[in-house]
């Protein structure tokens, strides 16, 4: 590489990483890449993938990032994961030893068609600190790799990473990121200095709910906020999964800490809240009202200098209760007998509980609602032109995040006298009865109660369900059962009449049939209050 292009290629990673890619471009001919990448490694499975000729990373599935190349992880240990779907070689890290995960390489280390090429996702830092093949806690190492530039497999790159570890394995950045573009081997070079600390950096820490552990740049710079001083200020995004009031704790074990929340990463942003003191005056927190993915930027830092400051910091995030999904909650209504359906649109996917050791998957799911009139036992079937269906019924609509806990379920159990989506000797339509297969129905309904419907496909290759959902129980009452007295309104009198049976078995006030008047029968009849229906 030649140095005009190296010593720009320095001079904007102080500034932006991301813009190396731009400002210097691989020349024909051999050049040495460097990518300062500076990437955080999250504690999860998924960790961080890594594609190298775009300089390119995702912290979810590897399939959001076609053609990735490396991909360091771990909860607790610190893994490395290849790939050997195409464009990916079959084996992608050098590992010198004869067992473990990767090696760490020294420098002078050639990296070329001769090394020895491994896919071994053995820790090479365990949960316990214990490092193999040249690991350690509290160093920089370097790993080697090859690589196919691209999304279709071609000629083979080689190349190198710096691998910062700290005090933990839960500790891991990824530095930065050297290969040779011309197909060539490399030879690992001393190791630098991190990059400059950046409170924008796409590879710093994010948070989400509940208690996070995050690494923590002791050589950042301070920042200042409404409450203080914020010492070696680290910035992280948090993106409220809903909307509500979210407090944001930060109880460090080294020197006090302060909290501020902005609403991007750049220091001279507004400021959205400043801490107060927690943690018996050692930690910081904030309670604030966010909107639902609206990221914001909290900034943590010294409230007394950065002497003592750990590298890592526990930040807590208490959301509030999740809200139900709105799809269930606004979900459009059945009536009784016959009801066209179909979720042509829909591409949601949505799991069922049937039980506590019970799911099954919904795909193209669709919400919907019905409330009986009369107590009693009901059947829910799916006729006419369907394709292969699911369905499930509930008393709940699920909040963010959780399973639809159902009554009952069903795969395939048709009652219907045409339309079963039959192949074969099989049926493919679905039934919720007492007796249905999956979980039966073996309970009444109450009336005045919403039960939520969910219909799906049986798989994502299924096609989009449609047809006639078809609801069979005890007949309905009058469109207006609350009219006691016959005179076209519900109103004060007939809530009279209501009173003066209560907890009687007249027939006049006993509204769902159930032998009793009380709080069921006052239900329905205060739901039609009014003029009745013409």
């Amino acid at each position: 590489m030649t140095s005009s292009c190296r010593s720009g290629r320095i001079l904007s990673h102080l500034t932006r990483a991301a813009t190396v890619a731009a400002a210097c471009a691989a020349p024909a001919g051999a050049e040495v890449v460097t990518w300062n990448i500076n990437q955080n490694v999250p504690l999860t499975l998924d960790g961080v993938y890594v594609r190298i000729d775009t300089q390119a990373t995702t912290t979810s599935a590897g399939t959001a990032l076609p053609g990735w190349d490396i991909n360091p992880y771990g909860t607790t240990t610190l893994n490395f994961y290849a790939s050997a779907t195409s464009p990916n070689p079959a084996t992608t890290y050098v590992r010198t030893q004869t067992t473990g995960g990767p090696s760490s390489l020294p420098a002078g280390t050639v990296i070329g068609s001769s090394s020895t090429f491994v896919n071994s996702t053995t820790a090479v830092i365990t949960a316990a600190g214990v490092g193999s093949n040249g690991w350690s806690l509290n160093g920089t190492h370097i790993v080697g790799f090859r690589f196919n530039p691209g999304t279709t497999a071609g000629t083979v790159r080689y190349g190198y990473a710096e691998f910062q570890v700290g005090a933990s394995a839960t500790e891991r950045t990824l530095l930065r990121v050297h290969w040779e573009n011309s197909g060539g081997p490399i030879t690992v070079g001393p190791i630098g200095p991190p990059p400059p600390y950046d409170p924008c950096g796409t590879g710093n820490p994010t948070l989400g709910s509940g208690n996070n552990s995050v690494a923590f740049r002791t050589d950042a710079a301070d920042d200042s906020a409404s409450c203080g001083t914020l010492a070696s200020a680290n910035t992280y995004r948090f993106t409220p999964p809903w909307s509500g009031q979210y407090t944001i704790r930060a109880c460090p074990t080294g020197a006090p800490v302060q909290l501020a929340v902005r609403d991007a990463c750049d220091p001279a942003s507004a400021e959205r809240a400043c801490g107060t003191s927690a943690c018996g005056g050692n930690g910081s927190e904030v309670t604030l009202g966010l909107a639902s993915g609206v990221p914001v930027f909290v900034v943590a830092g010294g409230s007394a200098g950065a002497e003592g400051l750990a590298s890592t910091i526990a930040i807590e995030v208490v959301a509030p209760p999740a809200p139900p999904i709105e799809a269930c909650v606004s979900a459009p209504a059945l009536a009784f007998g016959s009801n066209p359906v179909g979720n042509a649109s829909s591409t949601a996917q949505v799991t069922a509980r049937a039980t506590t050791t019970t799911t099954s998957t919904l795909y193209k799911a669709t919400f919907f609602k019905f409330t009986p009139t009369v107590t009693g036992r009901y059947t829910f079937s799916m006729c006419g032109a369907v394709n292969d269906t699911k369905l499930a019924i509930g008393t709940a609509c699920p909040i963010t995040g959780q399973t639809f806990q159902s009554l009952a379920y069903n795969d395939d159990s048709c009652a219907c006298t045409s339309g079963c989506g039959t192949s074969g000797t099989l049926t493919y339509a679905s039934r919720i009865n007492g007796t249905n297969s999956g979980i039966p129905l073996n309970q009444d309904l109450l009336a005045g109660t919403t039960y939520y419907l969910l219909l799906g496909s049986f798989s994502t290759t299924s096609g989009a369900v449609s047809g006639d959902l078809v609801i069979d129980g005890p007949p309905q009452v009058p469109a207006c059962p609350g009219d006691l007295d016959g005179d076209g309104s519900v109103n004060g009198v007939d809530l009279g009449i209501i009173l003066g049976n209560w907890d009687t078995a007249n027939p006049v006030s006993d509204l769902n049939g159930d032998g009793a008047t009380n709080g069921l029968d006052l239900g329905i009849l205060l739901g039609g209050w009014g003029s009745c229906p013409a």
